[in-house]
């Protein structure tokens, strides 16, 4: 097999300074044949996410370090290790750290969702990069059209009238090149 065939070497580990979190992938979609995507979220104290939806997974949080909080249907939960939540599809929900420690959890969706993947690289590698705001969006909008996407992260409430407008602009950062820019600075080794 030449080298132009080779599959490339996906990155595992990614650090966001906005969220105050590190992400590292144990098992892949691809690995697992769809059944699962599994991740180890290391959340610094006052880390976390802002609050959003998924319609194509279910998402697991057990924790494994420390105390994780998770937010959904307007209710904190407080997770200890080897206690864990699962957050259905059509759920708004996001996590946080508000202890003095980092913690640190397992995030495993179900079915397995490799643009997830893919999103969180970009996402992360953006912010690191400093090409997101304070709050770890992506300066860019089509960037953050595009990590929406692939994320399958969705707008609700009133906001929910952009998601067409964004599905259209983050499929156009797929036919132009973009998507690939992107994953090949940030997801491929």
């Amino acid at each position: 097999m030449s080298s132009a065939e080779q599959p490339l070497k996906r990155k595992r580990v990614f650090v966001n300074p906005a969220y105050k979190d590190k992400a590292t992938i144990l098992k892949t979609s691809e690995e697992t044949s769809g059944a699962y995507s599994l991740g180890e979220l290391e959340v610094a104290p006052g880390g976390g996410n802002p609050q959003h939806v998924h319609t194509a997974f279910s998402e697991t949080f057990t924790a494994k370090k420390g105390i994780i909080g998770v937010m959904h249907n307007n209710r904190k939960v407080y997770l200890r290790p080897g206690e864990s939540i699962t957050i259905p599809p059509l759920t708004p929900h996001y996590f946080f750290n508000h202890s003095d420690e980092t913690v640190v959890c397992h995030v495993k969706l179900q079915p397995g969702h490799e643009g997830f993947e893919k999103g969180i690289a970009i996402a992360y590698g953006l912010a690191s990069d400093g090409k997101a705001n304070k709050k770890g969006a992506p300066k860019s909008f089509v960037h953050l059209c595009l990590i929406i996407m692939l994320t399958d992260t969705n707008l609700y409430g009133a906001k929910g009238i952009l998601m067409p407008l964004i599905k259209w602009i983050a499929k156009t950062a797929m036919k132009n090149g973009t998507e690939k820019e992107l994953l090949k600075k940030y997801y491929y080794e």
